[in-house]
């Protein structure tokens, strides 16, 4: 299993108070599809958040994307967020993130297969200056389920570090850890459905909160 040292520091940070909990549902919509050009791929995420046990709207993702595929294993991605965030008690704001990224998938041992994923994200937050640096690194392991070779048992976890400050909040150092259980059904070769539970730890500078999520994904490719 896959368990980084972050959920640790996170959990121990400010433990004298305790993290604030909250439950909340994420949905994620998925297309992708060939570019004319040879190797190369476009990718689009609809992806809306809600917190308070799943009963308000916290974020709306938009994310285009291109990627480079030079093999079956390798990718290198260039995408944009637009995330449009309505936290609680607070003006809505919006945020935007160029990021690059780096994906490659090894062989698999004893048919589990491992995935690393390695993106460095720009951000931007309307109404401020600062652009801050964050680098995301994830690693996902995929089992099959025996004599159920379309459905597997996946496991990823990932750390988020703040390589700056910024004027609208951001803090050097770790900022938050994602780490995910679910199962993952191919139903055919277009359509992936991936469904789990996330647990996210963020770390905030007076006090940590963590989400218990329900996470859904749709994957169409067309």
């Amino acid at each position: 299993m896959l368990i980084s040292p972050a959920l640790t520091m996170l959990g121990s940070s400010h433990a004298y108070a305790g993290p604030q909990v909250d439950g909340g549902y994420w949905f994620n919509l998925r297309m992708q599809g060939e570019l004319p050009v040879h190797h190369f791929y476009w990718d689009m995420d609809i992806n809306p958040r809600w917190r308070d046990e799943g009963k308000h709207l916290d974020t709306l993702y938009l994310r285009p994307a291109v990627f480079y595929k030079p093999d079956a294993k390798t990718s290198l991605w260039l995408g944009h967020d637009t995330i449009a965030s309505h936290p609680d008690g607070k003006s809505s704001y919006q945020e935007n993130r160029w990021w690059q990224q780096f994906q490659y998938q090894f062989e698999p041992y004893h048919s589990i297969t491992f995935t690393n994923r390695s993106r460095l994200e720009e951000r931007t937050r309307e109404g401020f200056h600062d652009t801050g640096h964050r680098l995301r690194q994830m690693f996902r392991a995929a089992q099959p389920v025996t004599n159920h070779p379309a459905l597997s048992v996946v496991v990823s976890d990932e750390v988020f570090i703040n390589v700056d400050q910024t004027d609208w909040g951001a803090h050097r150092g770790l900022d938050q850890n994602r780490f995910f259980v679910g199962v993952n059904w191919k139903i055919d070769k277009s359509y992936v459905l991936e469904t789990g539970y996330l647990n996210q730890l963020v770390n905030k500078a007076t006090r940590n909160l963590e989400n218990h999520v329900v996470t859904t994904t749709l994957s169409f490719k067309f």
